[in-house]
């Protein structure tokens, strides 16, 4: 990084590697959570109307060049690292005084001087301005000499709306879909990455075992579900922590409505969030002994998860996981269990599923330092939700179990 400051998470020398297989100078990021993943700083609160606003992230291909952004005056100063950096207003009134202090002089008096740079003409949006956006943009990409350059960009973040209007910003560069460049970059994580996941792992780990133990018969669905979040909350994380959690219990897998009854099958698929990064963990129990219908079709699930569970190394086929989880499964004597996918990368994703996904039609194999959720779910109405899911991370020689290693994997009978 030629002694520059680091932004974001990104693996440059990978990012080189790609983009040059690609054809491309650049990569330009739209998403809130790839210019975070870019720059390390927020996109900030402009960034949830989903349109292409003032937080774009410019990656160039060359390693020793850093990364060039636009950002929205409130969360500017977190992504100082970049250069070049352009800051552009969004509605939110905010000034700084800070130099000024300690002072006597009257709070407007202060005020004037702290915002005289903006000149005469500021003014705030109503939320924020395109067309100030792709002004920086286009300035951005100027100075650093790509106006004329193929840029890669994540098409999937720009609305069909604002299209146009990007590429009319930047009329002499040639604008690629660098969507899936995108997410094979974002696939396999940095250091930093992995800390946050294995982090989030531990607490939604932790937090599953002491919920479990909480399950009594009268329990409802949603107050199991606040204390899932209550209990994730009660940690300690090293970055801002969130959680969510798909808890299910009785014979409809989608509807609770029931207070928890001895017999039911209970489905906790759960993740805390630390900085932005998530967990994915999931098991499933019966509230005292379980129903031999339940036990026939957890026992496939099993049978599945461990066969493809054989499988996690570098240099294996996602589609081959697929395969031999189904085959499992089917020969367990359910030939019509047909699971569209079998996990899917973990990260920074606006939920908890990113690329690539273990399906049938994959062509994406395990390198290390990838990140997954492998699951085995089935939700059959008159049983209830069923489900065995461990978050992986591939290491040089195979895989380690980030989350899931102090949970059995078996159908547990919890005391009735």
């Amino acid at each position: 990084m030629s002694g520059q400051t680091r932004t974001g998470f990104v693996d440059r020398a990978r990012a080189a590697g790609l983009m040059a297989a690609a054809g491309a100078d650049a990569l330009l990021l739209a998403s809130p959570e790839s210019f975070a993943y870019a720059t390390g700083a927020p996109a900030g609160v402009a960034a949830n109307w989903r349109r292409l606003g003032p937080a774009i992230a410019v990656l160039p291909a060359d390693p020793a060049k850093p990364v060039g952004a636009v950002a929205a005056d409130l969360f500017a100063a977190a992504a100082s690292g970049c250069e070049p950096l352009r800051s552009v207003p969004i509605w939110v009134e905010a000034s700084d005084i800070r130099r000024f202090l300690p002072s006597e002089e009257p709070a407007g008096a202060l005020i004037a001087r702290a915002d005289a740079a903006r000149g005469a003409g500021f003014r705030r949006p109503a939320t924020f301005d395109r067309s100030e956006v792709l002004l920086g943009l286009r300035e951005v990409v100027e100075a650093m000499g790509l106006s004329r350059a193929r840029i890669a960009v994540e098409l999937r973040a720009v609305p069909a709306a604002d299209a146009p209007a990007l590429a009319a910003a930047l009329p002499e560069a040639v604008l690629t879909d660098g969507s899936a460049l995108l997410e094979r970059l974002r696939a396999v994580k940095t250091a930093g990455e992995i800390a946050l996941l294995r982090e989030a792992g531990a607490i939604t780990e932790a937090a599953l075992s002491a919920l479990v133990a909480e399950i009594r018969a009268g329990a409802t669905r949603e107050g199991l579900g606040r204390r899932f979040l209550a209990l994730v909350a009660e940690a300690r994380a090293s970055a801002p922590l969130s959680a969510w959690e798909y808890l299910g219990f009785g014979p409809s897998p989608w509807a609770v409505r029931d207070p928890l009854r001895p017999g039911d099958v209970v489905k906790a698929d759960v993740g805390a969030v630390v900085g932005g990064y998530t967990a994915d963990l999931a098991r499933s129990f019966t509230l005292g002994p379980a129903p031999r219908l339940a036990r026939e079709l957890h026992a496939a699930l099993l049978c599945g998860f461990r066969a493809g569970r054989r499988l996690f190394r570098p240099g294996a086929r996602l589609s081959d996981i697929h395969r031999s989880v189904l085959a499992a499964v089917r020969e367990a004597g359910f030939p019509s269990y047909a699971r569209g996918h079998f996990g899917h990368g973990l990260g920074a994703s606006i939920w908890s599923e990113e690329w690539p996904y273990i399906a049938a039609d994959s062509e994406a194999v395990l390198e290390p330092g990838m990140v997954l959720a492998f699951e085995t779910p089935w939700y059959v109405d008159g049983i209830g939700g069923l489900i065995i899911e461990d978050m992986l991370l591939v290491t040089e020689d195979g895989a380690e179990t980030l989350a899931g290693a102090a949970l059995p994997h078996d159908l547990v009978e919890l005391p009735a």
